[in-house]
């Protein structure tokens, strides 16, 4: 029962913190293209047909 308590975790979590820290970047960035190239095209071109 020790074992549990002495186990350290903090690798995984610091590394699930840095892979959630990339995918809100990513995510920004993608809607940032979207909101910018959506300012380009005209309203009816975004509509899938």
């Amino acid at each position: 029962m020790e074992f549990a308590s002495c186990y350290d975790q903090s690798a995984i979590v610091l590394a699930f913190l840095n892979v959630t820290a990339v995918f809100i970047i990513l995510t920004a960035f993608a809607g940032a293209r979207l909101i910018a190239v959506s300012g380009r095209m005209p309203a009816g071109q975004l509509q899938a047909s």
